[in-house]
């Protein structure tokens, strides 16, 4: 498959918005903030012989002030393929009502919410296995909107205590596809901005290499030790020294040079694929609880509706953060300064298409066209 941009997806990390914001605190001996802002170059590394290695936020934390929807899950800079014991995520949410002290568990792998596998994963039961170590991501069914305040990785049946296992970050969000190809006229470029030159009073030109790509991720394998690998890459856990295995090793520095930038147009985007139907945080005035205590009842029969479905309900609490529009993207990256995965074509999976990216300053431009159709224009940079 080609290099094209064709419907572009965008991931953005829930978790990661919510802590900038001040929403929600990480502190764990389970990597916590640590797995955040997809910064996976130094995994965090847990030593051997526990169940429940890596942990982002604390159930014990008072209840968030939101829902929020989660439809993938990312798992970056691991290696846990290392393990052939098979894994599952878990999400814990207040529910209140529930038995578990307002707490119940939810699990993310579970064959009922688990959708499709994006890369290198394997649904087993209600956990699953990554055949290569370095990334793992998975869609799910549909979009669980819940008061979620703890998400971690768990081995159910025990792990391999001859394992150190590490992770570097552990993305758990919501992916916005654009709802067309951009225009034809786009610009794909690299930059090399890390190689800087200079002349010398001879007339030599001398070039310095800061860096020549993304940050390469440290890998940690538990009988071929620390190495270096390209973002994204898939590394083959044989330790065989034959031409099979070094084949489907990755090679520090060998891959992919230069940073990409995407230079990208929608000419007819339609007002609810452009912008939020109700940009605020409460549903009032248009829903209140029934009087028993579940089913909701209108108090205003305007209830604002994306794409023909309401977006202010007692079900879907937060309008803004259940809401599938571009404004969504925007927001919940804080105009792009909190990084996200994209992927320039939604239908090819190939790990050289994903990259974590920021979106350019100043570089998003909406016109409207026509009666609620606009033109969108927006840079996209891959961060070193």
């Amino acid at each position: 498959m080609g290099k094209q941009v064709k419907t572009p997806r965008f991931y953005v990390d829930m978790p990661t918005f919510l802590h900038a914001t001040g929403q929600l605190g990480w502190d764990d001996d389970r990597g916590g903030a640590e797995l955040l802002y997809m910064n996976p170059s130094n995994p965090f590394v847990r030593e051997t012989g526990d169940n429940l290695p890596f942990r982002i936020g604390n159930k014990d934390e008072n209840p968030i002030k939101s829902a929020f929807p989660i439809n993938f899950v990312g798992l970056l800079n691991h290696n846990l393929a290392s393990d052939s014991n098979a894994y599952r995520v878990v999400g814990i949410a207040q529910e209140w009502g529930d038995s578990n002290n307002g707490f119940k568990w939810n699990t993310l792998t579970h064959n009922n919410n688990y959708s499709e596998n994006i890369i290198n994963t394997q649904l087993n039961g209600n956990d699953i296995n990554s055949e290569f170590n370095g990334t793992s991501i998975f869609t799910l069914n549909e979009p669980l909107n819940k008061h979620w305040n703890t998400f971690q990785l768990k081995y159910e049946n025990g792990s391999d205590d001859s394992v150190d296992h590490q992770l570097g970050s552990l993305v758990v969000g919501k992916y916005w596809d654009a709802p067309n190809s951009p225009d034809l006229n786009l610009t794909m470029s690299r930059r090399f901005d890390g190689i800087k030159k200079q002349k010398t009073i001879g007339g030599k030109t001398l070039a310095n290499i800061y860096y020549d790509g993304p940050t390469e991720w440290t890998m940690n394998h538990p009988s071929d030790g620390t190495y270096k690998y390209p973002p994204f890459e898939l590394d083959a856990i044989d330790s065989a020294i034959d031409a099979v295995s070094m084949a489907t090793r990755a090679k520090s520095g060998l891959g992919r040079k230069g940073l990409r930038s995407w230079k990208l147009t929608f000419s007819y985007i339609s007002e609810d694929d452009m912008w939020m139907a109700y940009e605020n945080s409460s549903i009032s005035p248009f829903t209140t609880q029934g009087d028993d205590g579940t089913n909701p009842n209108t108090g205003n029969s305007q209830i604002p509706s994306d794409g023909g479905e309401t977006v202010a309900d007692y079900y879907e609490p937060n309008p803004m953060l259940s809401d599938n529009s571009f404004n969504f993207v925007w927001n919940c990256t804080l105009g792009g300064t909190l990084p996200f995965i994209f992927q320039p074509d939604n239908t090819n999976n190939n790990p050289d298409q994903f990259s974590i990216c920021n979106f350019r300053g100043n570089s998003l431009s909406v016109t409207q066209v026509a009666h609620n159709t606009y033109k969108l224009s927006i840079t996209i940079d891959e961060v070193a």
